[in-house]
């Protein structure tokens, strides 16, 4: 597929942001840094939000999908991991809207032959991983009463006192119930998730963007 498909634009806490367009289109990237005044959650300072077999963030290829493929959904794998021993954390993705995809959240785990992802390591050695349960529960902080786009109570922690936003520029907030890690021995674990994009026959192939920002902290 060439210069078809909706593309997505993903950055994760702790990494590199990796976005196009102007830093006033997007400004809302620069305040999500206030992670404790989003979601009310503490900064993470020993966990962390890596690709498949703990590689970095910048693995985690989105890139553009073909919303005429006719599963309806892609499905991409990541990490949430640490050194130490954690607490309970929270997942939170916040999006765009220009584009009507649906996100979820499941737990995974890596399986010895084939799964719902494939995710070839930086060595060329391919891992697969499978939804283990069902999505992750959670809500969206800031919906509006369309139950698409969002409201504007997060908009100053978004955008501070710029107010010339188009209505699909207003990120969305979702945030995951607490989650307690599993195998926390003390001496670090990992938890993988699949991030499932999905969408219905309404949605066409076109240029448009959206941007995805993923992000965990502990609580």
């Amino acid at each position: 597929m060439k210069g078809k498909g909706k593309r997505l634009l993903i950055a994760l806490a702790m990494t590199a942001l990796i976005f196009a367009g102007s830093a006033t289109a997007y400004a809302w990237f620069t305040y999500q840094r206030r992670l404790t005044t989003i979601t009310k959650i503490n900064a993470p300072t020993a966990l962390i939000i890596g690709a498949g077999q703990k590689e970095s963030s910048q693995n985690i290829d989105i890139g553009e999908i073909n919303v005429e493929d006719e599963a309806g959904k892609k499905d991409f794998v990541f990490s949430v991991y640490s050194d130490e021993s954690v607490s309970n954390y929270k997942l939170q993705i916040a999006h765009t809207t220009n584009i009507d995809f649906t996100y979820t959240v499941f737990p995974a785990q890596e399986q010895q032959v084939s799964g719902d992802v494939e995710y070839v390591d930086e060595d060329g050695t391919a891992h697969y991983y499978s939804k283990s349960g069902s999505a992750a529960s959670g809500k969206y902080l800031n919906l509006g009463s369309d139950g698409k786009k969002a409201d504007d109570s997060l908009h100053k922690e978004s955008y501070d006192s710029y107010k010339k936003v188009q209505e699909n520029a207003e990120p969305l907030y979702w945030q995951s119930d607490e989650i307690q890690p599993e195998n926390n021995s003390g001496q670090g674990f990992v938890d993988y998730y699949i991030l499932e994009i999905s969408w219905n026959d309404d949605v066409r192939n076109d240029k448009e963007t959206d941007m995805v920002y993923l992000t965990a902290g502990i609580v």
